[in-house]
């Protein structure tokens, strides 16, 4: 089975993005494509990055005519101090126009038109902010004709609201029954595989319950997980094919934690990497230094 991989980016994380594609480079097949999704006005900034594998692909080229960018607003909203970061809508969409599109979720649409487009068999979506370490073997995401399917059983608890609404959202979305109280199992991650034809029929679900393209669907809501829409789908339409690979562990090994990472810290991540994992990840929105990420990165090289 054939792989790419899939990272959504944006110029604030265009370091990280750089120390990541070159341990794609690294750690992947010669024959293995790395698609980067950034907004249209980061195109020349992540076109310095002379790569013959790497496919440099802007957000206009991805959504539909209907979605008109709105980021001139986002931009001078974000210079007004104490302005949350929802309140930064990037695109509306004419033909619903409210709400409009906040670039989180922005985001999340074109990474699953993306993974729809991609010519491969498992699409291995990575965050922006994370690192291969170990190079990722004939096998480690697919089995037969099988994706690795993460979902990691009764870890989304009733105290995790957010992703409690995103496990109503995508059910409501599928038009399935409420999933009951949680836990739910969590399809979150880091380093995530993805079989495309799966996201093709997850889509066209979505166009089929609301009666909308699903782009519109999906830009109707306002708290959704992209991840946990793909989990659910599997986990009510998969076949017995596609359900023979599942898996509990991410293999990558991440800091979620919003607080930085001093030396300290950092080096206690570096020793507690389990010896499966072939990727780290530090959250860009925990605000750990460039000198410890620098000295993480030099760690597991």
């Amino acid at each position: 089975m054939t792989l790419a991989i899939l990272t959504p980016s944006y110029a604030p994380d265009f370091d990280s993005f750089s120390a990541l594609h070159r341990s794609v480079l690294e750690f992947t097949d010669p024959a293995v494509l790395h698609y980067v999704v950034v907004p249209d006005e980061d195109l020349p900034l992540f076109a310095t990055i002379r790569s013959s594998r790497m496919v440099l692909v802007g957000y206009r080229a991805l959504l539909p005519r209907t979605f008109v960018s709105t980021a001139w607003f986002a931009h001078a909203v974000a210079r007004i101090p104490r302005v949350p970061r929802g309140a930064r809508f990037i695109a509306v969409n004419t033909r619903r126009p409210w709400p409009p599109l906040r670039g989180w979720l922005l985001q999340q649409i074109v990474k699953l038109s993306m993974a729809m487009r991609a010519e491969c068999d498992t699409v291995l979506v990575i965050d922006s902010d994370a690192q291969l370490i170990r190079p990722v073997a004939e096998g480690t995401f697919s089995s037969g004709a099988a994706v690795r399917f993460y979902r990691k059983p009764a870890a989304i608890t009733a105290e995790m609201t957010g992703h409690v609404e995103w496990h109503a959202a995508a059910r409501r979305m599928l038009g399935v029954a409420p999933g009951g109280p949680p836990p739910y199992a969590d399809p979150i991650g880091s380093l995530i595989s993805w079989d495309p034809d799966v996201v093709r029929l997850c889509t066209a679900r979505l166009a089929d319950v609301s009666g909308r393209a699903w782009e519109t669907a999906v830009s109707r809501e306002w708290e959704f997980s992209e991840y946990v829409l793909y989990g659910e789908y599997l986990a009510e339409f998969g076949t017995e094919r596609q359900l023979s690979f599942v898996a509990d562990r991410t293999l990558c090994h991440s800091h979620w934690d919003p607080h930085p990472l001093d030396l300290e810290r950092a080096a206690e991540f570096v020793e507690s990497i389990h010896p499966d994992d072939i990727a780290v990840h530090v959250q860009s929105n925990s605000h750990t230094p460039p000198e410890v990420l620098r000295f993480i990165r030099s760690a597991v090289q």
